[in-house]
């Protein structure tokens, strides 16, 4: 069985969100303004995470994208009470989207 993969240049990412914008998009999850990410009320498959090297005062930080890693055996899909997110026959986690209550269960199952 074929599996795919995604590599990311990160000497190329300038942190721009893009590719964040791009997964909000094509997973059809709607945009949250800033009232509603201080609550937490947001769902995202592709987050970006400081990562920071060295110590101070010479610390350097840069963003890193950390995507859905497409689990062998994704935990997002024993959670979902409505089987929304399953595994398709390629090893691509997958969501049926009309089906999905929005209870964030495999967002907070993901590891």
């Amino acid at each position: 069985m074929a599996r795919w993969g995604m590599v990311i240049d990160l000497d190329k990412c300038t942190g721009c969100q893009a590719c964040v914008v791009a997964c909000l998009v094509e997973n059809n999850i709607p945009m949250q303004g800033p009232e509603q990410e201080a609550q937490g009320h947001t769902i995202q498959w592709l987050h970006l995470l400081p990562v920071f090297e060295d110590e101070k005062p010479n610390a350097k930080g840069r963003l890193m994208p950390m995507p859905c890693q497409h689990c062998d055996n994704p935990p997002c899909t024993k959670v979902c009470p409505v089987y929304a997110t399953y595994i398709n026959e390629e090893g691509i986690v997958a969501q049926i989207y009309p089906r999905c209550i929005g209870c964030r269960y495999c967002v907070n199952a993901c590891p």
